[in-house]
């Protein structure tokens, strides 16, 4: 697969093609470590198998003994491999050099339209990779229609750390990001895409760059201070995921206030032990997804393992300094003018009904509602997702090969 989808002539960019391999010392070590890691003790609210206090003992029990007896790190790895992997110095004006690490296939079609699929917390570019095996079982490198882009988002994965002078913030992370598409030999123009924390870069980067002529999110949230649209003409599934993502709030955000407000401390005592980053990270993804379809505990296992190898769960906290926007009253920027797609997932932590959405956005081209997927749509819902996205640059297509000439 790597040596079909190759780099375009007009990337003007310095790529390095890398290869995913944690060293046989690294894992080791990890498992010694882990095999030293105690589990808490009991105690009555992590007896409760509900997840309503979060994971249980138990659950922590089972899942610590999986990880050391029959969890495969090198698997994941080879997964990884099968898709083209890079590495690319891209320069900013505040961070300095940042490398950063993406995963692509490349179309030899002359008109083919970049898109940058952007992952959220606590996540990876691996949430892509399936989508990406659809593609490249879909099309070949002369029939692809687009070039897809899937980074490690700064300061995540493999894209690493840098030296830790400058705070990574959401809008350096849109600028980083933007940087990497014009490196890429795509300045005309490129449609970015995302959810969680790449919704909130991707609404930054269609109202700041140019470059960014159109996106699509997987999950919406209205601003920090906008008034809820009116309710009356909504479904009733709609009504129901309202009510259960307000009555998710009160406790579920504790992690982001968490997050947002204690980074330094939330970073060291998390990252600081195998079993305290698989406890805090496995809520999450169990917690956000479609309860009908719970992801394995293998793909959960390889999330945070992949956390661990990297080193980068400090790193990634910026994503919760949108809860401090929340608490300010500070809005997100998002583009009126130029188009915009949503995708619905029922069990997404947020969700944001059709009728809000073509009042507040009028740019809204595309909307798509689905009855199964939460917060990992491109994993959980893989083909669906696809056709949203492929469904969405259809809608676009004319109109950005316009604006890119």
């Amino acid at each position: 697969m790597a040596a079909k989808f190759n780099v375009p002539p007009k990337s003007l960019a310095n790529l390095r093609p890398f290869e995913l391999h944690i060293p046989e010392n690294e894992v080791v070590e990890f498992k010694n470590l882990l095999k030293l890691s105690k589990i808490g003790p009991a105690t009555w609210w992590n007896q409760q198998n509900n997840s309503q206090f979060g994971v249980s003992r138990e659950w922590l029990i089972k899942a610590k003994e999986t990880w050391l007896t029959s969890f495969d790190w090198r698997i994941h790895e080879e997964y990884v491999n099968k898709f083209p992997n890079f590495k690319i110095a891209v320069q900013d004006f505040e961070v300095g050099e940042i490398d950063i690490h993406f995963a692509a296939l490349f179309s030899a079609k002359h008109d083919a339209i970049p898109i940058i699929c952007m992952h959220g917390f606590p996540s990876s570019f691996a949430d892509f990779l399936s989508m990406m095996d659809l593609l490249a079982n879909k099309y070949t490198p002369e029939t692809l229609p687009y070039h897809i882009i899937v980074p490690s988002l700064p300061d995540y994965g493999l894209s690493g750390t840098r030296t830790p002078n400058t705070e990574m913030t959401l809008e350096r992370s849109a600028r980083i990001m933007n940087q990497l598409m014009i490196d890429l030999g795509f300045g005309g123009g490129y449609i970015a895409q995302g959810g969680d924390l790449g919704s909130l870069l991707a609404r930054i980067m269609s109202a700041e760059y140019e470059t960014c002529k159109a996106f699509h999110l997987n999950m919406l949230v209205l601003d920090p201070g906008q008034a809820s649209p009116s309710s009356d003409s909504l479904t009733p599934e709609e009504k129901h995921h309202l009510k259960r993502t307000e009555e998710w709030r009160p406790t579920g955000m504790a992690y982001a206030l968490e997050h947002g407000t204690r980074p330094s401390t939330a970073g060291l005592a998390i990252s600081s032990s195998p079993l305290a980053l698989l406890a805090w990270i496995g809520e999450k993804l169990m917690e956000w997804t479609d309860p009908r379809k719970p992801f394995s505990l293998d793909h959960i296992l390889g999330t945070v393992t992949l956390y661990w190898f990297t080193g980068t769960f400090s790193t990634s906290l910026y994503h919760a300094t949108a809860a401090m926007r929340y608490l300010s009253n500070t809005p997100f920027p998002v583009s009126q003018e130029k188009p915009l797609g949503y995708s619905w997932f029922p069990y997404d932590l947020v969700v944001f009904p059709q009728a809000w959405a073509q009042e507040v956005y009028p740019n809204m081209v595309f909307y798509k509602s689905h009855s199964k997927g939460g917060h990992f749509a491109c994993l959980e819902q893989v083909e669906e997702f696809l056709e949203d996205i492929e469904a969405f640059v259809e809608k676009v297509s004319d109109s950005f090969k316009k604006n890119v000439e």
